[in-house]
């Protein structure tokens, strides 16, 4: 992707701005705005099961509706949205009743077939996979009920029904888009109805005012989610009014921003865990001793300065936990085991056998290239010879499956129930998912599933708390940090709601 100086990109934004280009240069109050949202990274797929990548997410959550979303506090439960109402029948299996009359983009009507399809399309996934693991069978009960049967207790059910890839598609459309592998004009139920998309650079989406629940209706005429890379060029575009809301705005900006009484900056807690991560079937990387070596070489503080300006909370897990409260029985360092400390990563270089090697750390996106060149400089010290690799993120996930990753940079938003993560992370089931580092331990796979079987909150932090100091000792990544979320708006822009990923609701959004 070519790159532009943030002096030329500004130029351009004003010449745009000025010719009435891309951008919607003037606001009309009320429901009759055009917004314009920016964000880092270009979509991947209007297939709900494709991905699990946040930008593709926060996209086709405005095309598709969802039984369930999540809410902005995610403490807070889970916020009914298809579902009209649902009930745990015993420890096994959930009803779920669904609106009537709802009806999709083409006008046709949303049916309890359609839920029940797209439900077993995910369960079959790799993007949701493991978090449906538990999930035996799920049937139509009647013409507005579906039951949900699992193995047992499942107390993330709810919000396991809240991932984007549980997003709910007409039958007949994804059968056809299976067939074709042409899933370019999406058919939902969402807020929004697809208008155009061009690849790298923005999708646009107008309202959907057949929207089955009236009062939830979007409260803008369009939206436009644009792709701008660099981050400086995204606060540019609210700075010249090219576009209303950075999704994405990058700390190195702060002092400038706040200097200025026209724009609005928003944070949220997070619970976006950047992480170091290795590729644990390759080479030394098989070598727990190594990862060990690893996550003592790397100054976390100095990632997190070089990475997101200093702001943030340091981690020192292994199992991509955020802290608490935002995360079910977090700890921040387990086992306080580990810490910036050089001498002790050459000690356990030395005790592996290990006189250092060459590999390559994958990037794609520029916090994590920042982050990257820090780890380079301090895995030298331990004769780890690092090449940073930058790739497009639509080919991460192939990078991944094709062990072309041994080490890669990238964040992971969790969910309060780690239960939503843990064996998607770090289990068989994840594999070919987002278990990007390809580790799999019985005992492991045994203790998530022992916090699984309750719904006794007390008992499952218990159970997460050995989780994370048995993953501390396997090393099988090395958590650097959670920055707080920023979005960056003008002064005027209404309706911004921030979640611990990123803003959301972009349906709110409005003058």
């Amino acid at each position: 992707m070519k790159r532009f100086p943030a002096v030329v990109l500004f130029s351009l934004l004003a010449i745009a701005l000025l010719a009435g280009g891309v951008f919607a240069a003037e606001q009309k109050s009320g429901r009759d705005g055009d917004i314009t949202v920016v964000q880092a990274l270009d979509m991947i797929s209007f297939d709900p099961i494709a991905t699990s990548d946040l930008n593709n997410q926060y996209v086709v959550y405005n095309i598709y509706s969802r039984l369930f979303t999540f809410p902005k506090d995610r403490l807070a439960g889970d916020v009914k949205e298809l579902c009209k109402d649902f009930k745990r029948v015993s420890d096994s299996e959930w009803h779920f009743t669904i609106w009537d009359n709802v009806k999709y983009h083409d006008g046709t009507t949303l049916t309890v077939d359609d839920v029940v399809y797209s439900l077993n399309r995910a369960k079959g996934g790799t993007a949701l996979g493991a978090l449906f693991k538990p999930v035996k069978e799920i049937k139509k009960v009647d013409d507005k009920t579906l039951s949900i049967t699992t193995d047992g207790p499942y107390p993330a059910m709810t919000s396991a029904l809240t991932h984007a890839a549980t997003c709910i598609v007409p039958k007949s459309y994804a059968e056809k888009a299976e067939q074709t592998k042409d899933w370019s004009r999406p058919v939902g139920s969402g807020r929004y109805k697809f208008v155009s998309r061009m690849i790298g650079d923005s999708v646009k989406f107008e309202r959907f005012d057949d929207y089955f629940n009236k009062d939830e209706l979007a409260q803008n005429k369009s939206l436009t989610i644009k792709v701008i890379p660099e981050g400086t060029n995204r606060t540019i575009a609210i700075e010249t009014g090219a576009a209303d809301l950075n999704a994405e705005f990058v700390p190195t900006d702060f002092v400038r921003v706040m200097k200025n009484p026209k724009l609005k900056l928003w944070d949220q807690p997070s619970a976006l865990v950047w992480h170091l991560g290795m590729d644990n079937t390759q080479g030394w990387f098989k070598n727990k001793l190594v990862r060990q070596a690893v996550g003592f070489a790397v100054d976390r503080d100095g990632c997190m300065k070089v990475g997101h300006d200093g702001r943030g909370v340091v981690l020192y897990n292994s199992a991509t936990f955020a802290h608490a409260p935002t995360v079910l029985g977090a700890i921040q360092n387990p086992l306080n085991k580990y810490s910036y400390n050089p001498e002790k990563a050459k000690a356990l270089m030395k005790e592996a056998n290990c006189p250092g090697f060459i590999t390559q750390l994958v990037v794609f996106r520029d916090e994590a290239e920042r982050i990257a060149t820090a780890i380079q400089a301090y895995l030298s010290e331990i004769n780890i010879k690092v090449e940073i690799v930058r790739i497009e993120n639509a080919v991460f996930p192939a990078y991944i499956a094709g062990h072309k990753a041994p080490m890669f940079v990238t964040s992971w938003g969790c969910y309060w129930d780690p239960d939503m993560f843990l064996s998607r992370r770090f289990s068989k089931d994840g594999i070919g998912g987002v278990n990007r580092v390809w580790y799999e331990n019985a005992k492991l796979d045994e203790m998530i599933m022992e916090g699984r079987r309750t719904f006794d909150e007390a008992k499952r932090v218990e159970v997460y708390k050995r989780v994370q100091e048995f993953l501390a000792e396997e090393s099988p990544e090395v958590d650097l940090y959670v920055t707080k979320v920023y979005a960056l708006s003008n002064d005027k822009l209404q309706g911004v709601e921030m979640t611990v990923e990123k803003p959301f609701n972009y349906y709110k959004l409005h003058y």
